[in-house]
Parts: structure tokens; sequence; C-alpha cells
């Protein structure tokens, strides 16, 4: 069965306090809380397919609660699968456990009528707009895309480029100390970058702390040298940075950028090794 296009895998806290922000007035939202290892959630998950197929006016997300325990903790989940019925930014009801019936009756009990379908708007006329920022996720390539001092089960590659794995399940740990150096070519070189976004409260404890970004680093560039080295930008990330927050570079020093690397110094509360879940920058392509 193709995945259905109305069920979204929930990134992070933020990415669901958005969902909900953007209901409409008595829209449903079901959350799916369910485990890689939970047997029952994944015999229960056709069925929730086919409810989020049936009722394309109700939002289906899907939580990972190993992945997101903040949101585990806040909608006080104890066992896998429990469905939350949201409405108006408030829990309406829950189940607990793989029923096929009672999941279909509740969705049908709160999920409304439809909303009736809009006037089609005049189209607009056609305005010229300048270069358009992106997530430049997608012009990582595999060649050159390396890790130094990353651990061999957890590589750099398992969170971008081309081979990497979902959001949640994979992350890159450095090997034996706090300090990794990420390694990062673009496809073509990018006209600029605007921000990055570092996503690591899986582990928070593990979390980078003092970082480093080099655009166009020498071919040299090393752990060894990475922290006497001048850098383009230099961040010190707090707890809200680890969150997936957007957090601003300097554009005019990320133009025409093939490759950057980021030179992680240590994390969050000094731990032996150091954890990071996703990175990803946003900028201008070309």
């Amino acid at each position: 069965m193709a995945p259905s296009h109305n069920i979204v895998e929930i990134g992070s806290t933020a990415a669901l306090d958005q969902i909900i922000k953007n209901l409409a007035k008595d829209q449903l939202l079901v959350l799916d809380f369910h485990a890689v290892w939970c047997g029952p959630c994944h015999a229960i998950a056709p069925v929730f397919q086919q409810l989020a197929d049936k009722f394309p006016h109700v939002k289906f997300a899907k939580i990972d609660v190993d992945a997101q325990q903040e949101l585990a903790a806040r909608y006080r989940i104890s066992a896998m699968p429990t469905f939350k019925f949201i409405k108006n930014a408030e829990p309406i009801d829950e189940l607990r456990g793989a029923s096929p019936p009672q999941l279909q009756a509740k969705v049908a009990q709160y999920a409304g009528s439809p909303p009736a379908p809009k006037p089609k708007p005049k189209p607009a006329p056609v305005v010229p707009t300048g270069p358009v920022e992106v997530s430049l996720h997608h012009l990582v390539k595999a060649d050159g895309l390396k890790g130094l001092g990353e651990a061999a089960d957890h590589p750099l590659s398992s969170i971008i480029g081309p081979n990497s794995g979902p959001k949640g399940n994979s992350y890159v740990e450095s090997a034996s100390d706090p300090q990794l150096l990420l390694v990062i070519p673009f496809s073509k070189p990018v006209k600029q970058i605007n921000a990055v976004t570092f996503f690591a409260v899986v582990a928070d404890y593990q979390a980078p702390k003092t970082v480093k970004l080099f655009a166009n680093p020498p071919a040299s560039l090393d752990l060894a040298s990475a922290d006497s080295t001048t850098a383009t930008h230099e961040l010190s990330l707090s707890a809200a940075d680890i969150r997936g927050n957007r957090i601003e570079l300097p554009s005019a020093k990320f133009k025409d950028v093939s490759t950057i690397a980021v030179y992680i110094k240590d994390n969050q509360e000094g731990e032996e090794t150091t954890r990071l879940d996703s990175v990803e920058f946003f900028g201008i392509e070309s």
C-alpha cells in the first residue's frame, strides 16, 4: 500500500505545534504515538492509512515515541500504540491499543463534515519574483561527504546526503571524543547560504555546543587543525538552537559555496561523545 499523502511524520515538537496552530476551527487532528519495536503499532498502521485516505479533511500524524520523547511526555504516553484526538488545540479523547473498530469509530465520531468547496479564485497576474530560498539538502552529494572523528556505526551519511535515513531514527556520533568535523559537498556551487538548523534533542546532553563553519574549506582541514583555523563563522548553540530552530548566518560570507565544513568542538554537558540527529542549510541555489 502506497503511503498516504494525508499522514505527516512529526520530526520535532515545533513541527507539531505548527500543525496544531494551523488547524481550522473544529478540525480534527489524530496523533498516532508508535514505536519501531511495537508489533501492534505495525499491525494497525494500514488501518490508520486507510482512515487518512477516507477522511481527507482530517489531519493525521505519526509520532515515534523514542525519537520524540518530549512529545510523548507532553501527552503522557505510557502504552503503544496510543491515539490522541485533538480539536481546537486541545485533546478531546484518546484510544489505547490497536483496535481497528474502535479507531474507525472514534475518527468517524469526531471527523465532522468536509468543508464546502471554495469557489475558484481568479488567477492572479504573474509577477516576476527574486531568488527563492530553499533547503539545500537535495544538493548534498555522496562523493566527498565525510565525517572526521565519526563512529563507524553512526556516520554523517546517515543524516545527510542521498543515502540518509529517516529523521529521528538516524544520527551521527563521534567515536571517542566530543570533536567532529563534518565535510558537506554540494553537487554545484550554492549562490548563497542564509541559515542553518541543528536538531539534537533526542540526547540533548550530547548535542553540539561550540560550532565553527568553514565555507569552501582547504582540503588540508582536519580535526587537528580545525580548532586553530579561522572559521567563516562561529556559533555557540543554546538549548533552543538544538531544537531545529532557524539560525541566521551572515550570508555575505557564504557566497558561491561548493563545500561547507562543520567543526563541532564540544557538547552541551561535556559528554565523552557528541550526537547530532540532523543539520540542514538553507539558501539560494543559483
